[in-house]
C-alpha cells in the first residue's frame, strides 16, 4: 500500500503539480484499469487501448501545471473519448467503430456528459437527413435498431453487398464530416 493510497484525487493533484511524481503514480494505479477497460470497449485492439490511456497520463504529467480540474474521473474518461476520436481521424476507420457508434456517449454520468451526448445524437440524425432515402434508410436501421447487415438486407429485400456499400459509404462521409465537428465540441469543454 502506497503513503499516498489514502489521499483525495484533489490532494493528488495539488502534489502532482508541485511535481510529486509518487503522487502522480498513485494516481496512475487509481484509474489505469478503469480507463483502460473504457477505451478497449470501443477499440478492441489491446494495444491500442493501452496507447490511448498511456497518451492521456503523459498529458496529464505535461500539462501539470496547468491543471484546473474539479472532476478527475470525468475528466480523464473525457480525454480518453477525446483520444479515441482523434486516433480515428488520424488512421483509417473500420464499421467496428461505428456499430457502437451511439453506445459510445450513453454512458453518461455528468450534465455535460449529457449534453455532448444529446449534441451528438442531433449531429447524427441532422447528417442522416443529408443522404439519399435508401442510404438513410439504411444507415438509421443500422444506428437505431443496432441490424446487422444482413438483417437489414432481409428487411429491405436487396443484397447484403448493396447494404454494405451504402453503409460503408454513409460512415465513410459520418467521419469525414462530423469528426471534426465532435473534436470541436469535446475540446471546447476542457
Amino acid at each position: 500500500m502506497s503513503l499516498y493510497s489514502t489521499h483525495t484525487d484533489e490532494q493528488l493533484l495539488q502534489y502532482i503539480q508541485g511535481g510529486d511524481e509518487h503522487a502522480f503514480d498513485e494516481l496512475y494505479r487509481r484509474y489505469w484499469l478503469p480507463l483502460y477497460d473504457a477505451a478497449y470497449k470501443r477499440l478492441t485492439d489491446r494495444h491500442q487501448a493501452e496507447d490511448i490511456v498511456q497518451e492521456v497520463f503523459i498529458r496529464l504529467w505535461i500539462r501539470k501545471h496547468e491543471l484546473a480540474i474539479n472532476d478527475l474521473p470525468a475528466y480523464l474518461h473525457t480525454a480518453v473519448r477525446y483520444n479515441i476520436l482523434s486516433y480515428f481521424t488520424r488512421h483509417k476507420t473500420t464499421l467496428d467503430f461505428y456499430e457502437p457508434f451511439e453506445a459510445m456517449f450513453t454512458e453518461v454520468s455528468t450534465p455535460e456528459q449529457h449534453l455532448i451526448a444529446k449534441e451528438l445524437l442531433a449531429l447524427i440524425y441532422a447528417y442522416a437527413d443529408t443522404l439519399s432515402d435508401r442510404k438513410r434508410q439504411i444507415f438509421l436501421l443500422h444506428i437505431q435498431s443496432r441490424l446487422s447487415t444482413k438483417e437489414i438486407a432481409g428487411v429491405l429485400g436487396i443484397t447484403q453487398k448493396s447494404v454494405q456499400n451504402q453503409l460503408r459509404a454513409a460512415l465513410h462521409g459520418l467521419r469525414k464530416s462530423l469528426i471534426p465537428i465532435l473534436l470541436a465540441i469535446i475540446t471546447t469543454r476542457f
